[in-house]
This record gives C-alpha cells, structure tokens and sequence, in this order.
C-alpha cells in the first residue's frame, strides 16, 4: 500500500500575525526551523444528528502522528484559498465528503505563536455510515462514529491512541449548535 507523503514544495498560504494572506511559500519553507512565517490550516469535524464524532485513524505513513485516532479531518490551507475552503478542500480529499461552504458551521478561531499557526475549527452535519467515506488520499485508513463522552473516556484513558481532539468547551458548541439546527 503507499502511504501518503507530504510534499515539500506544496504551497501554503502565508499569513501576517493578524490572519491577513500575504506571500506564498512552499511547505518547505514554512516548517523551517525557527518559523519565520505564519501559515494556516483548517479543521472540521463530522457530526450526525445524536451528537456523535466521525473518528478516524491516521495512516501509518504519515510523518504526523501516524496510526494515530482523530476527531477531525483537516490539513494546512493552500495557495490562494481561505481557511474555510481548506476545510472544505480537506473534507473532500481525505472523507470523500462533498459539501457547500454553507454548510461548514464556524466552531473557533487560534492561533500557536510559537509554531506561528492559525486555525479555524467547523463543524458539519453528516448523517451517514463510515462506509459511505472515501479515503482517496490514503492519509485515513479507517473511521467509526464515536459519542463525544465516549471519545473523551477512549482519550484519557488511552492518550497514546489519540492526536488532534476535541475539548469539552468544543464539543459543548457543537453540541449547542446541533440543537439549535434540528430539524
């Protein structure tokens, strides 16, 4: 099977430290070590309508947290995209989900100023199956839905298992966005 690589001369949106796009530059350049510019990514989590996460696992290829459980799919903002299109972007190449901008639901905006990164968290409503997801990119080899209290026992009890989570604080506003968008 072949793992996914990360391409070193992709190029990456760059930001001023107010989240203003400025220059572009490849990955290369951006992961150099001290940062010298900022760049984005963005983060959505897949959510049905009993309040459940999509977990899945990253591949065991990947130079970032491989075999590793998540809660969200998401990757670092290209060129001359927003952070919302990433994450729409990224939805698509790593679940084989499909959706409009409108319905990426805005859960949080931060930023890490010492890795000189921002990121914007979505959230979006889907109702199917983990076999109904396309993992065309082969940076995700499986998922499962998981309830967020049961995610949270997993999690603690197993950190090692798990990378890139999703809080109480964040999960309470998605929670609170599921109920005031039922149906």
């Amino acid at each position: 099977m072949n793992h996914p690589t990360e391409p070193q001369n992709e190029l990456l949106q760059c930001f001023d430290e107010h989240g203003t796009p400025t220059v572009v530059r490849t990955r290369s350049e951006v992961k150099e070590l001290p940062p010298r510019w900022w760049y984005a990514t963005s983060k959505v989590w897949l959510v049905n309508d009993q309040g459940q996460l999509m977990c899945s696992k990253r591949a065991d290829g990947l130079s970032g947290n491989p075999g590793k459980w998540q809660t969200y799919f998401g990757g670092h903002v290209a060129a001359g995209i927003s952070i919302k299109e990433s994450a729409q972007r990224e939805l698509e190449e790593e679940a084989g989900v499909s959706r409009p901008l409108e319905d990426f639901y805005f859960i949080d905006r931060g930023r890490d100023d010492v890795k000189k990164v921002q990121y914007e968290f979505y959230a979006v409503r889907f109702n199917g199956q983990p076999s109904d997801l396309h993992f065309s990119d082969n940076e995700v080899t499986e998922a499962k839905w998981m309830n967020m209290e049961e995610y949270w026992s997993d999690q603690e009890k197993n950190p090692e298992r798990w990378c890139n989570g999703c809080t109480l604080e964040l999960q309470q506003i998605i929670r609170d966005w599921l109920e005031k968008s039922a149906v």
